[in-house]
């Protein structure tokens, strides 16, 4: 069994190390809660790496690191100059012996959340449920505003509680659902990318695969990044990937300004809100934690210089909040936008 976060060495006890990857631009409001959540479940390695900031996010993600709360780098687009962050951090870190040594590592983007579904909402919970597996594959779970429309400094998990359906074949031509990965160590991937690893195929025996539900994965092909499991394969009973891509009406302008990390020529339209504006079904699961996670984020405000670098991330957004809604373009996508979800309130 891979499962235990935590255990004996002799007299000692030994904590697994459960390492996660994350290229980040301009999520300074945001920022609190998503690693409070992470170090509550079990992910005791935090790395992010920072681009192009302009809101305080990497003076932020300093503090956190002074705090010894996560670890923070540069993502190497900051020198080489390549304009897709997320693959140049991924090409980075697979040069780093770093997290071939950690016990289970993922990559995550700030808008997603792991919501354990079993046992007590931990990681330890989660890698006790999938037995020896060493490989899990969790399904994106997409959730949509849910009506609301103003940007507040309160909790994105205690805010978003309209998903999409766990059925529902919301893309046009497959019924799919995107995933990332925990990978443990013993499955020795050949390299880590931003969906799942990849692995030699003279060693896929050591590769034992998994979904959200628990369910083997036998059939999908490990030598390539795996973006997405195709239905029946996805699963949501165990652990799911929360991915809470647009928040409020108003959040998504700030989106749509910061651009896309992997695609500058990508924008942020009235077709991706479209696309992820889902809200089929009332979803609380992730709800177990947010007392606790008011709770972690009040210790880490209690440090008065990231107290005072979070407020002022607050109020520089919603200043910036208010810049955008004056300017043609976002007034009209904010327009496209409530014009949307009356519409999808109404059927």
């Amino acid at each position: 069994m891979r499962g235990v976060a935590v255990v004996a060495a002799g007299a000692q006890r030994v904590v697994m190390r459960i390492s996660s990857i994350t290229p980040m631009k301009d999520e300074a409001p945001f920022l609190l809660e998503w690693v409070a959540y992470h170090r509550l479940i079990g992910i005791n390695d935090i790395l992010v790496f920072s681009n192009d900031c302009t809101d305080g996010t990497d003076v932020m993600l300093e503090r956190l690191d002074e705090m010894g709360e996560l670890r923070h780098f540069a993502n190497p687009s900051m020198v080489n100059g390549q304009t897709k962050h997320h693959l140049q951090v991924i090409r980075y870190i697979n040069t780093s012996k770093r997290l071939f040594r950690s016990d289970w590592v993922v990559s995550l983007d700030v808008d997603e959340y792991i919501c354990v579904n079993s046992g007590d909402g931990t990681l330890n919970a989660l890698f006790e449920a999938v037995g020896d597996a060493n490989v899990i594959a969790m399904s994106q779970h997409n959730f949509g505003c849910g009506g609301v429309r103003e940007f507040a400094d309160l909790p994105v998990t205690q805010q978003f509680v309209r998903a999409a359906s766990y059925e529902k074949a919301y893309h046009r031509r497959l019924n799919r659902r995107g995933v990332k990965t925990l990978t443990h160590r013993s499955s020795t991937p050949r390299r880590i990318h931003n969906h799942s690893p990849t692995f030699l195929a003279n060693k896929l025996d050591r590769v034992t695969m998994v979904n959200g539900s628990g369910q083997p994965l036998t059939e999908v092909d490990l030598t390539r990044d795996v973006k997405s499991l195709l239905y029946p394969n996805y699963g949501f009973d165990l652990v799911q990937l929360n991915h809470y891509a647009l928040r409020s009406m108003e959040t998504f302008l700030l989106k749509a300004a910061r651009g896309n990390a992997n695609h500058a020529d990508h924008a942020y339209s009235i077709q991706y809100w479209n696309k992820y504006n889902q809200g089929e079904q009332h979803d609380e699961r992730i709800q177990r934690w947010v007392g606790r996670i008011a709770q972690e984020r009040d210790r880490l405000l209690q440090d008065p210089e990231l107290n005072r670098l979070h407020q002022r991330a607050v109020v520089q957004a919603q200043a910036k909040i208010e810049t955008l809604k004056k300017q043609p373009e976002f007034a009209k996508l904010l327009t496209q936008v409530e014009a949307a979800e009356a519409k999808s309130a109404a059927s």
